[in-house]
């Protein structure tokens, strides 16, 4: 079940990304940002109404817990303000192969924060999926890298926060359930930003105007971090991660079919050796997996 939940995140953090790089063309970095935690709200609020009635949610909440929610909200506003910058800056399917970095920094982050032990096949596979994809698609003597040198520098930033995030969401979901942890870490997040955006008019403004994106994105954002905490309750955070490398193929014919990014040939074989790494860590660390798909 953990494998499927992962890989059903990555589909749906793909659609928002490529969602949010078309709204990178019209509104504010830092709008988009709190919009992103703001406009998914209520959609937390329905889903956890819905499993209240129906007996599914305890709404847990200890001192331990509101900690690693502040310590997820704060590192989820770097991350995500990161990124959207970086959608600005770069074309998406280079921005995110640079993302693709954060399950190599979970090597050393996750034994540190969530103390869970990695098999050296894992740490292998891992590796090979970064490491891989990276040589491929890096070319900095293309024009096209020099101009979008900013956006690469705030994805390899926005990375390292991914990573500390996904090892604070591991901890989180050990302390209460899946969805009351994602709805409390982004009402956190948001209000973190919450004062910048009210005290610019034209940030107002965006939000109202742009308002049918942004609620179709915030609906993509539940689904992808419920999806991404339950998976995160059967697996380690690297493996997590590693498995939800599946989006940035999908980022990339995204990228050449909706704003005819280049380079696609050289992107889509990066894509296509993560889900080489994606299939050799599911073989490896999950053997008795079972042959019906429905079983998952």
């Amino acid at each position: 079940m953990g494998i499927f939940a992962a890989c059903l995140s990555a589909v749906f953090s793909s659609a928002k990304d490529l969602l949010s790089k078309r709204l990178a063309y019209r509104i504010d970095a830092l709008t988009s940002t709190f919009a992103s935690f703001a406009f998914a709200l209520p959609f937390y609020v329905l889903v956890l109404a819905v499993l209240y009635a129906a007996d599914q949610e305890a709404f847990l909440i200890t001192p331990a817990f509101l900690v690693l929610v502040l310590l997820r909200s704060l590192t989820d506003v770097m991350a995500e303000g990161m990124k959207m910058y970086a959608f600005s800056y770069a074309d998406i399917s280079v921005v995110a192969c640079f993302f693709s970095l954060s399950p190599l920094l979970l090597l050393i982050t996750s034994p540190l924060i969530t103390g869970d032990p990695l098999s050296v096949v894992g740490v292998v596979a891992t590796v090979l999926v970064v490491g891989g994809s990276l040589l491929l698609v890096f070319r900095p003597s293309d024009r096209t890298w020099a101009a979008q040198k900013k956006g690469i520098m705030l994805a390899l930033a926005a990375s390292l926060f991914f990573s500390l995030n996904s090892c604070f969401d591991r901890l989180a979901v050990q302390k209460g359930t899946p969805v009351f942890a994602g709805f409390a870490m982004t009402l956190l997040s948001g209000l973190f930003l919450l004062p910048p955006v009210l005290l610019r008019r034209r940030r107002r403004e965006e939000l109202a105007v742009y308002q049918n994106g942004l609620w179709l994105r915030g609906a993509l954002e539940v689904a992808f971090m419920s999806a991404k905490l339950w998976a995160l309750q059967d697996l380690q955070a690297p493996y997590v991660v590693s498995l939800q490398r599946v989006s940035l193929l999908l980022s990339i014919i995204g990228g050449r079919l909706f704003f005819r990014e280049e380079n696609f040939a050289r992107r889509l074989a990066a894509g296509l050796l993560i889900l080489a790494g994606v299939l050799a860590i599911i073989w490896w660390e999950h053997p008795a997996m079972p042959s019906d798909p429905a079983e998952l």
